[in-house]
């Protein structure tokens, strides 16, 4: 199983407030690849901002923008060789295979505007 640095974990969760956690571990290849999935509250007032201010924090820990789009942003470290950050939508938790607790996914969709304007982070390794 290729699991990610517990210290990557640790700073990428250091640019907001972690609103939940999970994980999944999808197979590639006969390959267990852990990922770590936060959501991440940054003190934006929607998902664009959101995204620049993660963008920016993540920037700001020396991690480098190696590919982004209107709604995802992809990162990477050399002090964590092989490790991606992935920021985007909350929405995209399904494309990984993970769920939320229940009660953390309650929450969510009780405050659907405030939700809005989080950050859905995985970070892996690929090797």
């Amino acid at each position: 199983m290729i699991k990610v640095d517990p210290a990557a974990i640790n700073e990428v969760s250091s640019v907001g407030r972690v609103v939940t956690r999970t994980s999944a571990d999808p197979v590639y290849e006969r390959i267990v690849q852990g990922v770590e999935i936060l959501v991440l509250d940054v003190d934006a007032s929607d998902f664009t901002e959101a995204l620049s201010v993660a963008r920016g924090r993540l920037q700001q820990h020396g991690w480098t923008v190696s590919s982004q789009d209107d709604v995802t942003v992809f990162l990477k470290k050399g002090r964590w060789y092989g490790t991606t950050a992935r920021l985007g939508r909350l929405e995209d938790l399904d494309s990984f295979g993970a769920r939320l607790e229940p009660g953390a996914e309650k929450a969510l969709q009780a405050d659907s505007v405030k939700s809005s304007s989080y950050i859905l982070v995985s970070v892996s390794r690929d090797e």
